[in-house]
This record gives structure tokens, C-alpha cells and sequence, in this order.
């Protein structure tokens, strides 16, 4: 039996031989004097730099021809059919096992003709990025000689990071508020080898108004091309950089980096936005005692012992501020409940007159602007930091009655309220 099995492998080895077609000579890893791994990718800024193929050699065998070749294969059911030599790579042997063996990006070609699918479906060579299909022709010292398919990709040469320095598909930033000072970060790097070096990185803005009209500029400052992640708080720029801008702005933000005569950008769209007022929410007011008190930070109703309210029921049918509350109104201050944004709240605010008792009847769609201020930790809890914060609130006004009984006065609302950042 034992005969037989060696017999069976033998064979077994000389039908692998055979089935090996002259078209892409390969030989059967088991048999051949090594093996070739494939380079990683790069970007689109590595126009010459040195690709490197690692070699896994048998004992006792050396390589001594590496050639890179396209692969045609791509309308086949081969896996590779060599096209045209690409280049030869030059071999360096590490030890005894391993070898080398490198060659020029340069020799690939152009970065600027992949093939891109329009939405038509037309297929034109414009493409920035992309894949080349190559295949690695190796030949050892035991006249063995392997063919191997890889695709060389070609990648972008700016990218997208987030707060941790990974890399990702957008800026994560559509709009930031208009006067408001908060950081609003984005964060991009170039992507290159240790070879290739960086001309530049320049940043660019296009603004659209409502009206359709665009300008475009440089945003300010040079951009450190050593630095990776860079990182531009797009909030801290000066609105005259762009002319001035006004909520419903449109800013679409370019970077282009630049490596010799080679260039790729990325650009993100970011949006103006309005100062607004937060969802509305409801209340009730009641001349009963046991619901007299109403909070606009809870959204709740409180017993006239509580200390929890911010405004208490007047008995001339209107509210007046609770306890200490650092509260004010404004009534007729011309604001109208769906339209108006903190902006106009606190235009408003300071060409009225606050108090801090409405005396007048409360009716239906009475619109009452109010500013308070508030003790708020800003920290968390372990770690409280708590400061003084002021929003403006409207307050509408939608019933008049509470209950079925006319000794009870009362009145039900909705209220909506924000900060002003500045």
C-alpha cells in the first residue's frame, strides 16, 4: 500500500507541472524555489517611490530575476495573462529565507487616467484614483519560476480624520451657528510615503448666499504641511475673511495638497446656521395653590410652598417671577412665536422694558418674551462646574381655562427657549 502512495503523489506532482499553461508559467508553490508577496498601497502623491515585493525562499535557493508585468486578464477566466513589462526589480537578498526585490512607481504610469463610470455609464480615463492589475514574474536559482497576481492600489493623498486621528469619509461638520464661538473643528492629513515630499496644503473657501451669489478666497494663514492630523477650527475664522456671512450661508471648504507637480483635494459643505429656540414644550398656570408655580428649565408644574418655580401665578391674571428667580419679561415686544430666533429675542429684550409682574390680562396668542438666568453645571457630576448661562424664551399663550369651575382661574401655554452664544 505503502507503494501505491508514493506513486499517487508523484503523480499527483507531475500532473501539476502539466497543468501549468506556458501562458503565465506557474509552478506549483509546493515545488517552485519561493514565493512573492505583494507591495501595499499608496496614494496618489507617490509618483516614484520604491515599491517592494517580499520573497519567501526554499533553503539552499536564491531569486535571481524579479519582473513586474500587467495583467491582462481582467476579459478572462485566466487569472493572469501577462500584458506588457512594467519593469524589473532590483533584488536584495536579506537572508538566507528572504529577499527583495524593488521597482519605481514611476514606471507604472500615469495617476490620473483610472477609469470612472459616469452616470450615463460611459466609462471615461479621468479617474484620480484607482487600481492597477499587475502580476510579479519570479525566477529562482532552481530554474523554478512563479507567477503571482496583485493589484497595485493608488489611493488619495488627503483624507479625512476624526478626533482620534482616523481616517473618515466626510468632514463630520455640516454647519456651525452664526456668532457663536465654539469650536467647530475638521481635521485632515496628506497620505504619502517617507519618499515623497509635500509642496504644499492650501485652503480655499467658495461661499454661496441665498440669492446664488458665490465668492471664493483663501482661507488665512499657511497651512504646516509637517503637521498630520492638521486640524482648523472653521468656527474661529474671521467673517471678513469671507465678506461678512448671515445665516442660510454656504461654505464649501477646500484643501489641496501638492507633491512636486502632483495635487488631490478633499472639500466639505458647511451651512450657516441660525441661532434658534429649542423644541416648545408645555405649561399651566393655576390660581389653585397646589399648581400656582411653573418651572421653564423642568417643564413642571409646583405647589405654591415649592421652591422650584420660576414664575407664580398674579392673581390680576397674569405671572410674576418666583422667589429668587433671576427672571424678566418683556410683554408686546412685537416677536412672533414661529418665526423669531434668539437673535430678534434679545434685540427685542433690549429696546423693551422688563419686569419682572405682567398686570395686564393674559389672552389667547399672547406672545411674552422672557431672559433668564440660570446656575448650571457645566462639569459633570463627579466634577461639577457650574456657571451663570442666560436664555431667552417666548411663551404663547393657548387657553384660557383650566377647569370647569369660573372660581379657578388659569391659563395653559407652550414655551420654547435657548442660549445666545456669542
Amino acid at each position: 500500500m505503502k507503494k501505491y502512495i508514493k506513486q499517487i503523489v508523484a503523480l499527483a506532482l507531475i500532473v501539476s507541472f502539466a497543468s501549468c499553461s506556458p501562458d503565465d508559467e506557474k509552478v506549483d508553490m509546493l515545488s517552485a524555489g519561493g514565493s512573492a508577496v505583494a507591495p501595499g498601497s499608496i496614494s496618489r502623491l507617490d509618483t516614484n517611490v520604491p515599491l517592494t515585493v517580499k520573497l519567501k525562499l526554499k533553503e539552499g535557493v536564491t531569486v535571481t530575476k524579479v519582473e513586474i508585468y500587467r495583467n491582462i486578464a481582467a476579459n478572462s477566466t485566466a487569472a493572469i495573462i501577462l500584458g506588457d513589462k512594467v519593469s524589473d526589480a532590483t533584488v536584495v537578498t536579506v537572508d538566507n529565507a528572504n529577499a527583495t526585490a524593488t521597482y519605481s512607481s514611476s514606471t507604472l504610469g500615469s495617476f490620473d487616467v483610472f477609469p470612472v463610470t459616469g452616470a450615463d455609464g460611459k466609462v471615461t480615463l479621468t479617474g484620480k484614483t484607482g487600481t492597477f492589475p499587475l502580476a510579479i514574474k519570479s525566477t529562482f536559482s532552481d530554474g523554478t519560476v512563479t507567477t503571482t497576481p496583485y493589484v497595485q492600489t493608488v489611493g488619495k493623498g488627503i483624507v479625512w480624520k476624526d478626533a482620534d486621528a482616523n481616517t473618515i469619509s466626510t468632514s463630520g461638520v455640516s454647519s456651525f451657528k452664526l456668532n457663536d464661538p465654539t469650536p467647530v473643528k475638521i481635521s485632515f492629513a496628506p497620505v504619502k510615503k517617507t519618499a515623497t515630499t509635500l509642496t504644499s496644503i492650501v485652503g480655499t473657501w467658495t461661499k454661496t448666499t441665498a440669492d446664488g451669489t458665490v465668492t471664493t478666497g483663501n482661507l488665512p494663514g499657511t497651512i504646516d504641511a509637517t503637521i498630520a492630523p492638521k486640524t482648523i477650527d472653521i468656527a474661529a475664522i474671521p467673517y471678513s475673511t469671507y465678506g461678512g456671512l448671515v445665516a442660510g450661508d454656504v461654505i464649501v471648504y477646500k484643501f489641496t495638497v501638492t507633491a512636486g507637480t502632483q495635487t488631490d483635494s478633499i472639500s466639505t459643505k458647511v451651512t450657516v446656521a441660525d441661532q434658534v429656540f429649542g423644541g416648545s414644550s408645555t405649561g399651566s398656570l393655576s390660581q389653585d395653590l397646589s399648581m400656582n408655580q411653573f418651572s421653564f428649565a423642568t417643564a413642571k408644574t409646583y405647589a405654591s410652598d415649592s421652591s422650584e418655580g420660576e414664575i407664580v401665578f398674579n392673581p390680576e391674571f397674569g405671572f410674576a417671577k418666583a422667589g429668587d428667580t433671576r427672571i424678566e419679561f418683556v410683554e408686546n415686544s412685537g416677536l412672533v412665536y414661529d418665526d423669531a430666533n434668539l437673535f430678534d429675542a434679545e434685540i427685542a429684550f433690549n429696546a423693551g422694558t422688563p419686569v419682572t409682574t405682567l398686570t395686564e390680562d393674559l389672552f389667547i396668542d399672547s406672545v411674552v418674551l422672557y431672559k433668564v438666568t440660570r446656575n448650571v453645571n457645566l462639569g459633570t457630576k463627579d466634577e461639577p462646574d457650574f456657571q451663570d448661562v442666560t436664555y431667552y424664551g417666548l411663551l404663547k399663550v393657548t387657553d384660557l381655562s383650566l377647569s370647569s369651575s369660573e372660581l379657578i382661574q388659569g391659563f395653559k401655554f407652550t414655551y420654547k427657549e435657548g442660549e445666545l452664544v456669542q
